[in-house]
């Protein structure tokens, strides 16, 4: 299998000073992955999707800038031994010798889509694909490249991204939400994410929000992910449109004839346009999203919470209605001070998180 460099060992790189700490993995074997005091070198980022079709990995130096990226989204869910293969090529492309002019790989973040034992480094499941059930996927790469790994589930890694280099900076209290195919969520503490006992810690895309509710890629009902994902929200309104002739038409012209491509984001115009099926579908959104935000401000009380994924391109047909029922919803000393944003790292959010993982212990 590909390796980057023949000495990639980074315990005798010439430019760093390690600070050696012994991790235990899964299988028992023991890494070095301690901490870094590297001049030059650089790190690698992955995103894995939680339906594993959406891939990217990226070169970056050690301020995070980077340098060098490649996509490869399938048109199909691939199996983990696809993504996997597909996921060497493209690590063998990144990190060609002609791009590593300035040193070594030091590092690999990887951000999966799915529920992830950043402890020990395993993804527990991706609830939109097969095959990664308790797959040890921070071994994989650590023994593929040679160099330490670390991983996490993708929202926290956004999260650490927009706090340590987009719109959270400077706050000490932040609660990240990726609202996507999925709904995943994070809490940064004074610059850390907040993992919990196993590591669960901001999964509120399962918070229960409705009793009655649909069917959540878990397999359970009512959760928040259910009803104001992406994919529920575009699902949602295709569904109920068919029973007005208006509403159908208004798809088709926003989506040129292809309705299956409907985005939330496109549903959130519609509200706003004044189209009535829409405008339920959003009051839905605003109102189930409110109430797990509203549960989490009292629990948590951050200065900020930050909405990203593809949902939060509505911008503030999204955030104000969200900011308003909140300060309804909470006790006035619980939101005095909190504000609700988009994020700013947009759709780049997943893969600079993965780098800004790798840079943790550089």
């Amino acid at each position: 299998m590909f390796r980057p460099h023949p000495s990639g060992s980074i315990a005798g790189t010439p430019n760093s000073e390690p600070q050696n700490v012994q991790h235990v993995s899964q299988q028992g074997s023991q890494r070095i992955t301690g901490k870094l005091l590297a001049t030059q070198g650089y790190v690698v980022g992955i995103e894995v999707s939680g339906s594993g079709a959406r891939q990217s990995v990226a070169l970056a130096n050690l301020d995070g800038e980077i340098l060098y990226r490649v996509r490869r989204p399938l048109d199909y869910v691939p199996d983990s031994e696809t993504v996997l293969k597909l996921l060497d090529e493209m690590l063998a492309d990144v990190t060609g010798h002609e791009r590593l002019q300035d040193g070594r790989i030091l590092r690999v973040g990887v951000a999966v889509g799915g529920l992830v034992d950043s402890t020990r480094g395993v993804v527990r499941t991706l609830y939109h694909a097969h095959g990664w059930d308790n797959f040890p996927l921070q071994d994989y790469f650590a023994e593929r490249l040679d160099v330490p790994c670390i991983i996490d589930n993708n929202a926290n890694a956004a999260a650490l991204a927009e706090v340590q280099r987009g719109v959270g900076s400077g706050e000490r209290v932040v609660l990240y939400v990726g609202l996507g195919r999925g709904i995943g969520g994070a809490l940064v503490v004074n610059g850390k994410i907040y993992h919990g006992e196993t590591c669960t810690a901001g999964e509120i895309g399962h918070m229960l929000v409705r009793d009655d509710g649909p069917a959540c890629s878990c397999g359970h009902h009512g959760h928040l992910e259910a009803v104001a994902s992406a994919r529920a929200i575009a699902g949602r309104m295709i569904g109920l449109s068919v029973e007005y002739p208006e509403t159908v038409a208004a798809l088709q012209q926003l989506t040129g004839g292809r309705t299956e491509r409907l985005t939330a984001d496109q549903v959130f115009r519609l509200a706003a346009s004044g189209d009535r099926v829409a405008q339920h579908i959003i009051d839905e959104v605003h109102s189930y999203l409110g109430i797990a935000l509203a549960n989490i401000v009292h629990v948590v009380n951050p200065g900020m919470i930050i909405l990203g994924g593809s949902v939060a391109k509505a911008g503030n047909l999204l955030v104000q209605p969200l900011q308003e029922r909140l300060q309804h919803l909470c006790l006035p000393a619980a939101v005095q001070s909190l504000r609700v944003v988009q994020g700013s790292l947009g759709s780049e959010a997943n893969i600079l998180g993965a780098v800004t993982l790798a840079l943790q212990d550089v």
